[in-house]
């Protein structure tokens, strides 16, 4: 499974911040069981009153937070949703994932990106993204991960893409027909099952989740120790810095035949 369970409403997120943080601050006594998350509407007029003396505690949280998930990282052109067998937001996903990842991993290239649509929880808006619509959009706190497979396991990995109806990938363009992966180029080049593949996924896929069990199996597995949101963020506040805004097209990478 994914690495969070609840599901917070992020101006409800600083509260269960605020609230681990005293529990820790109290020494090592206690010990935290489990977490049965609520959301409370601290502007609602219905809601019990917050005693004052906790609410000058949390009130400098809370304007914090608000002001860092308000921050705009950049100004799309499009609205950016996911989509069969190839979506905008899959395609922008993807691509940043294996950029960032290049930028990262120093073991040579990575060949090529595969996610889940799954692991993309909620569309981007046209006109300013921040920072809360890339945390609505990537909740979790997974990381990437390189994965050197062989050729056997790539094969069953485009095996699962075509079966699945496409994914969001980048690095590989690939046609779909009865349900098997045709006409498959892993960086312009036609794929070989007998080489080795350098893949970036998320730990989630790497641990095989969403049934990719074989992932598991590969040559090598290499953690970069950077989320996949950050990865996001990260891009998009550099384009951002150069004066760019985003505009993503479907290209045709995955397609029906």
């Amino acid at each position: 499974m994914h690495k969070i369970t609840p599901r917070l409403n992020f101006k409800h997120t600083y509260i269960y911040v605020l609230i681990l943080t005293l529990i820790v601050a109290c020494g090592h006594r206690y010990v935290l069981k489990s977490v049965e998350p609520s959301s409370v509407e601290l502007n609602a007029k219905d809601n019990p009153p917050v005693d004052s003396t906790v609410w000058k505690i949390i009130a400098p949280y809370k304007t914090e937070m608000d002001k860092k998930m308000n921050e705009v990282l950049i100004v799309s052109n499009q609205p950016l949703v996911k989509g069969e067998p190839e979506g905008a937001l899959g395609n922008l996903v993807a691509d940043i994932t294996l950029s960032m990842a290049n930028k990262k991993y120093t073991n040579g290239a990575v060949d090529f990106c595969v996610l889940n649509n799954g692991g993309l929880r909620s569309a981007l808006p046209k006109g300013e993204i921040t920072m809360g619509k890339v945390f609505e959009l990537m909740p979790f706190e997974n990381e990437m991960v390189v994965l050197t497979l062989s050729g056997d396991k790539v094969k069953k990995l485009l095996a699962f893409i075509a079966e699945r109806n496409g994914c969001p990938l980048s690095g590989i363009k690939l046609g779909i027909k009865n349900n098997l992966p045709i006409n498959v180029l892993i960086n312009n080049v036609s794929f070989d099952e007998n080489k080795t593949y350098k893949l970036v996924t998320s730990d989630y896929l790497a641990n095989g989740g969403d049934k990719l069990e074989f992932l598991t199996q590969g040559v090598a597995k290499e953690l970069l120790n950077y989320k996949l949101r950050d990865a996001i963020i990260d891009y998009l506040k550099a384009e951002k810095a150069k004066g760019n805004t985003l505009t993503v097209k479907t290209d045709g990478r995955i397609y029906n035949e």
